[in-house]
Formats: C-alpha cells, structure tokens, sequence
C-alpha cells in the first residue's frame, strides 16, 4: 500500500472515531437532560409539598375565640381581681418561662393576698414564646388550658398549680402533653368539667394564643419574660431594688394610699 493509502485510511478511520465520540456525546447530553427535567419535576413536588404541609401548620382557620372576661383590643388580656382596684400590674408571662415560675413562686402569695384585699389588679398577657425558641407546645397548650380555667371561672387557681408544677427547664415540654395539663386540673376544686377536658383536648382557644403571641411581637419594648409593669415601669429592671414581697406590698400600699387619700 502506498503512503497516501495508508494516509487515507488512517484519516478514515479517525473520522469515523471522532463521529461515534460525537454521537455517544450527544446522546449523554440528552440523557441528562431527560434526568435533570425528571429531577427539577421532583424537587418541585417536594418543595409544594413542603410549602403546604408548612402552611397547614402555620394556618389555623378556626375562628379567635377569646376566654370569657378577657379584655383590651381584641380582647386578648386576662385581668384578676377588682376592677376597681387603686392599683394595676400588668404582666407578661409564658408557662414554660423558668424565670416567670421563679417570680411567681416568691410573689405568688402576696399578689393573692393584695388582690383578695381589693387592692390589687392584674392584667395578664399569656404569652407563647419559649415554643418558639426551643420548640414544643408546651407554651401554646398551657395558654390554652388556661384560657379554658379563666372560662370556667378558675384562672387564678389553675394559673398558680401551673407555675407550682413547672418542670424548671424551658427545656423540659412537660406542658406539651395534654394528659399533664388535665392531671394538673385534678388540683383545682371544680375545674375538671367535660366542657374543660374538651377545651384543653381540641385547642379551643389555640388561635387565641397565637394572637396573644403575634401581637406581642409586633412590638419591641419588651424583650421577653417575665415582665410586670406598674405605671410604664417594668418593677423587675430595677436591679438596685429587686422586687421582693415586701418591696411589692410597699408599692402598692403606697399607691393605693394615694389614690384612696388613706393615710
């Protein structure tokens, strides 16, 4: 064979090689294609699953129900005690809050006792929170469970035995169970009715919580709980004077005083 034959076979043959890459190249791209489309398809499909499963959660379209008594825009505080009361608290806690069962353990009694004594009035916002840092529902079932008592004319009662049985660590969804919150009603006198059990049970005020909570966090002078503020002031900032029973017994004995003109 003569050189140019050879040449000319050789080039024949690297032709056809770089053809067969050329069609092999061609049918890997769309192959890739055929899997990409497949896979944006899925990923799709899961996102809108994801994105629904999401919003059922976050969505409840029950109506608000407000516990009765409840007062303020919207009606979403819980007051106790006379309303006519020279002096008012209000008060910001969560029932998952270890800082809120603290202060209410050292000034529990004494708030009773001033109350009882017409002295005293607080207005309660029943906060959610802690359920949304560490996650749970012990917050949520807690704010409900006592918005069931205020329901049944037992929120003072109930409200304490909560903080009375905190688990002591935001941690700890002790709360989250149902059965706990209703073993707990076993402490109150009278509270442990059919219609309570069914409020506790089906979240009857769940969407009541939640507004409590949203328009907590609408606003941003109060950073978190336990919060009491008398006259603008919040009486826990005030470290050089911790708010002790008796610090709070003078307060209100004070004001009360001077609103009364009782020496």
């Amino acid at each position: 064979m003569s050189k140019s034959r050879r040449t000319t076979a050789v080039s024949d043959r690297a032709r056809e090689r770089i053809q067969r890459q050329r069609a092999a190249e061609r049918a890997r791209r769309n192959r890739n294609r055929v899997i990409t489309g497949a896979l944006a398809t899925v990923v799709a499909a899961a996102i809108g699953v994801t994105i629904a499963v999401q919003s059922g959660k976050a969505k409840d379209p029950r109506p608000i129900v407000p516990p009765a008594g409840a007062i303020g825009d919207r009606q979403l505080v819980i007051p106790v005690g006379n309303p006519d009361a020279p002096v008012t608290l209000t008060v910001y806690e969560d029932f998952r809050c270890p800082g809120c069962a603290q202060v209410e353990g050292i000034l529990r009694d004494t708030i009773n006792r001033l109350e009882d004594e017409g002295k005293l009035r607080i207005e309660y916002h029943v906060l959610s929170l802690v359920d949304n840092i560490v996650r749970g529902k012990g917050s949520k079932n807690a704010a409900n469970a006592v918005a069931a008592a205020q329901d049944a004319g037992k929120f003072r009662e109930y409200h304490d035995v909560l903080f009375a049985n905190h688990p002591k660590s935001e941690t700890k969804d002790t709360f989250g169970d149902k059965n706990a919150l209703l073993a707990l009603a076993d402490k109150v006198k009278d509270l442990k009715t059919p219609s309570f059990v069914a409020a506790v049970n089906e979240g009857t005020h769940d969407t009541w919580v939640k507004e409590v909570q949203h328009t907590f966090d609408q606003q941003t002078k109060i950073q978190g709980t336990p919060a009491i503020f008398f006259e603008g002031t919040d009486l826990l900032k005030d470290t050089g004077h911790p708010l002790t029973a008796e610090r709070l017994t003078r307060i209100v004995d004070d004001a009360a005083a001077g609103r009364t003109g009782t020496p």
